[in-house]
């Protein structure tokens, strides 16, 4: 182990990199290739890596709401894994959880429409059991979505200019061997887009940093070298209503934030982002220790550092030199008729520190946890009796935060969430989650805590969103509309009555674009019609029913 902590007292020499700001994908396909590598992060033996599309990390990846999308992810590992898209608004069976394993050798091919607002989502590996390992030698990337709200505000976003994603990571690397290892309790480096003691080139202008913890223990807590203020402008999945001026940023492992920072009149000047271990809350990894002399102890925790150097470059032309007061408009989901769960968090023994339960079991693949119906309404209480805190992530939706510890959440984690740490010894939180869109009768979303090393060893559940018990939801005045079979895999037949000689049929996705369309004459008053969905993705449609001047909607379902 003397070579792990070595580089604590070497981090100091080693030169200043150029923060590399990863390359973009974008347009209806997307193609990734998983594939082990090798990265020159010392002098030295290069050290033994895993990237996308590259030797370490992958591409950001830039979708529009509203966009049909086809993934292409080939696993040329000599081992399995999956492709999760965290945070994204998708089916159960293009989620990337453990249940769609990409063998070595094959190639992956999920599709679907971007559902979800502005924001910043990430994408990584998770395969139980495995997630960790492949995380840190470096599977992951970014993912951008752009709407038509977030375009119109007056708000950096070029992209590498005064746009910026940021991943954050804390590793641990043997620097005897320059070699990654596999134990997130000693990280004794933290790096940038996967450049350590790097600096980035900012215009004297305001800058927007898109900040992910992709690490897989450790907590940031963040700040400015000169300790000004910048300004949250986004949480997890979507813009705040408003900007949020702070100076002090806590950012747990999975979350991620927008922030903007003003640089104005600047240039020429350097700063530092730095992380302030030493204020913490005690027990939290990267921090203080948790006063009963449990929580393993890294090289760099409790201490305040310098992450990475910003240098203040001259003002780019049509700088952005002030923020809209307004940003969006969240609606929290309203708590009339919804349902409710409980879920309890402990260490196993009680008070471990690496191992842990929720609900006193630990993952079964074979096991379903709990069923919620299709447009229903969940309330999670979560309570935490371990020594250590737990950033909880749900899969397929976002969800709202209504309290922490009993008191209503900060203004900056008021927008569309889905990370939320749980404090230890005691703490709670509670969240609010519609389900809407998907339902799978056999494929399940996953629930778990977003330390890798947690979730690899167990703290993690699954539940099934299943198909609302009315299986059509109607509007209009057409008579005797039916449908069957509804959920379909391949196909729906749609009946029903018309007095007139034509009747259209249009297939719409849940955004309204027209996927199929379709005239058909009844036959004595009535009229049936198969509707193709063999190429569709899974989802929820909308199928228009026109008559003369009566328009009826209903919902079909493809599983």
């Amino acid at each position: 182990m003397i070579g792990v902590f070595i580089l604590f007292h070497t981090t100091g020499l080693i030169a200043q990199t150029t923060v590399p700001i990863p390359d973009t994908l974008s347009g209806s396909t997307i193609s990734l290739m998983i594939a082990d590598s090798s990265y020159q992060f010392f002098p030295g033996q290069p050290t033994a890596t895993i990237g996308y599309n590259g030797a370490f990390l992958g591409p950001t990846i830039l979708l529009n709401k509203g966009q049909h999308v086809n993934m292409e992810v080939m696993n040329m590992l000599m081992d399995t894994t999956t492709t999760h898209w965290h945070g994204l608004h998708v089916s159960p069976a293009n989620d990337g959880s453990p249940h769609t394993p990409i063998f070595a050798g094959t190639t992956w091919q999920p599709d679907f429409t971007v559902l979800d607002k502005a924001g910043t989502y990430w994408y990584h590996p998770h395969l139980h059991g495995k997630t960790m390992e492949q995380v840190l030698l470096g599977a992951a990337g970014m993912i951008i979505v752009r709407d038509s709200e977030e375009a119109t505000l007056n708000l950096p976003r070029r992209y590498g200019i005064d746009d910026f994603p940021l991943a954050l990571q804390w590793k641990t690397f043997d620097t005897l061997t320059n070699q990654l290892v596999m134990n997130d309790e000693l990280d004794n480096a933290v790096m940038v887009n996967g450049a350590i003691n790097g600096q980035l080139d900012v215009p004297a202008q305001m800058v927007r940093l898109r900040i992910l913890n992709g690490s897989s223990h450790r907590f940031f807590y963040l700040a400015m070298n000169d300790n000004r203020n910048f300004n949250v402008i986004a949480g997890d999945e979507s813009l705040l209503n408003a900007p949020v001026s702070m100076n002090r940023l806590m950012v747990s492992p999975g979350e991620r934030y927008e922030i903007v920072v003003d640089f104005s009149g600047q240039a020429g000047s350097t700063f530092f982002l730095r992380q302030l271990g030493t204020s913490l809350p005690a027990g939290y990894p990267g921090g203080p220790p948790d006063g009963m002399g449990m929580m393993p102890m890294g090289p760099l925790d409790n201490t305040d550092f310098d992450i990475m150097r910003f240098n203040v470059q001259p003002t780019t032309a049509d700088p952005i030199t002030s923020l809209p007061a307004a940003l969006t408009t969240n609606t929290v989901t309203p708590t009339t008729g919804a349902g409710s769960r409980s879920f309890l968090m402990q260490g196993v023994p009680m008070m471990s520190m690496t191992n842990f339960t929720i609900n006193g079991a630990q993952f079964d693949e074979g096991v379903i946890n709990f069923q919620v119906e299709q447009d229903s309404v969940l309330i999670w209480n979560l309570t935490n009796q371990s020594m250590m805190p737990h950033p909880w992530h749900i899969h397929g939706n976002y969800f709202y935060i209504n309290s922490i510890d009993g008191s209503a959440p900060p203004a900056h984690m008021q927008g569309r969430k889905d990370v939320v740490t749980v404090a230890p010894m005691g703490g709670t939180a509670q969240i609010i989650m519609k389900f809407e869109d998907f339902s799978d009768a056999m494929m399940p979303y996953m629930y778990h805590c977003h330390i890798l090393s947690h979730e690899d060893n167990g703290m993690m559940g699954q539940f099934l969103v299943t198909a609302r018990t009315t299986d059509i939801s109607m509007t209009g005045s057409a008579t005797g509309v039916s449908s069957f079979p509804n959920p379909s895999n391949d196909s729906w037949t749609i009946t029903g009555s018309s007095k007139d000689a034509a009747v259209r049929l249009s297939l719409l996705t849940i955004t309204g674009v027209t996927v199929q369309q379709t005239l058909t004459s009844p036959v004595n008053g009535r009229f049936m019609q198969r509707m193709d969905a063999s190429a569709l993705p899974a989802g929820v449609y909308l199928l228009k029913i026109e008559e003369n001047n009566t328009i009826t909607t209903i919902k079909l379902l493809k599983r």
